[in-house]
């Protein structure tokens, strides 16, 4: 009996310990974002067919950092200092000059984690608006 007791807390401890680790499954899937990106380009369209076009100066960067602060060199979100990952397509980035404080961009991680592409929500870039990074 008592061999059983001490069976049945050890099962009760393993099972208990293969719950979630807390990482979302876009993390595991190949979609993270944490770490240091080159803004390389953009693409703008002002009516036609949009094109990309090399960010000027060139070298420019961003940092996702795993507690969530936010790290911009030089144009991109320039002010921003920390981000909020909401699902596994948007990310809100603070504090940014626009009424609300915040801005709301789309996001995809591409060609096996190595491009990032990020695009306006809120505010909208009516236009058609990219800008891709590089790890």
């Amino acid at each position: 009996m008592k061999s059983l007791f001490y069976l049945i807390l050890a099962s009760i401890v393993l099972l208990a310990s293969c719950g979630k680790t807390g990482n979302p499954v876009w993390q595991k899937s190949g979609k993270n974002i944490f770490g240091k990106w080159t803004y390389t380009d953009y693409y703008l369209s002002t009516g036609g067919p949009g094109e990309w076009q090399q960010v000027k100066p060139a070298n420019q960067s961003i940092e996702f950092k795993t507690d969530g602060s936010f790290v911009a060199t030089e144009s991109f979100l320039k002010g921003a200092t920390t981000y909020q990952i909401l699902d596994s397509t948007r990310i809100r980035f603070q504090p940014t000059s626009t009424t609300s404080g915040f801005t709301l961009m789309g996001y995809s991680v591409e060609k096996e984690g190595k491009e990032l592409y990020l695009y306006p929500i809120d505010p909208v870039c009516i236009e058609g608006c990219n800008n891709r990074f590089k790890r």
